[in-house]
């Protein structure tokens, strides 16, 4: 019995290692397509405000930031030099990344109260996102109300899932003070294991 036991001691923290590996590994991947356009800098802190997740029990997390090469014109006249921010948050294992959830739900991105699967058609103070959740990892990314029109979002969409999503990635997108929009396999609102 004891070497069951340390066997599992010692494998445990090898395959959390091995969970956080593989986004790293998505996020390197990532920040690779994006390099011929944009300057990527690896940052400690000045995140977006995602409600509290950054309190939640992950056992790795990055943020990047994304300034576009060239300057383009905005929405107000401006010439300016967009910039994007990318994060990443890995857990554990898949239940872990649902207690997670399930905390981060109760304050979400904009302080708002959400429940999993319910679109909602206004919320201030968020800033057009994407986010993928996939097995036991949430990659976000956050663009700018003023520079970002629906093909350019698409296109992030579609970068983003075709990365870190799989046919099982839950996808939610944000619009510029809403909507929050649950557009791939939304779980059901009804379900009870998310209210627990």
């Amino acid at each position: 019995m004891k070497p069951l036991i340390f066997s599992f001691l010692v494998l445990a923290p090898l395959f959390s290692f091995g969970q956080a590996e593989e986004l790293k590994q998505r996020t390197a991947l990532f920040l690779e397509e994006q390099s011929e356009s944009f300057k990527i800098k690896e940052l400690n802190g000045n995140e977006p405000d995602y409600g509290v997740l950054p309190e939640t029990q992950f056992i790795h997390h990055s943020y990047f930031q994304l300034k576009q090469l060239e300057r383009e014109v905005n929405e107000l006249g401006n010439s300016v030099k967009p910039k994007y921010n990318l994060s990443t948050y890995a857990y554990e294992d898949e239940e872990e990344l649902k207690y997670a959830l399930k905390f981060w739900f109760k304050e979400f991105i904009g302080g708002k109260r959400i429940t999993p699967g319910r679109d909602y058609r206004t919320v201030d103070h968020i800033a057009p996102g994407i986010i993928i959740i996939e097995k036991n990892y949430i990659a976000i990314i956050t663009l700018s109300c003023y520079s970002t029109d629906i093909e350019e979002f698409r296109d992030w969409r579609s970068s983003m899932l075709g990365v870190f999503g799989s046919p099982n990635a839950m996808v939610v997108e944000l619009g510029c003070n809403g909507p929050i929009e649950w557009t791939k396999n939304a779980p059901d609102p009804k379900d009870p294991s998310w209210r627990r």
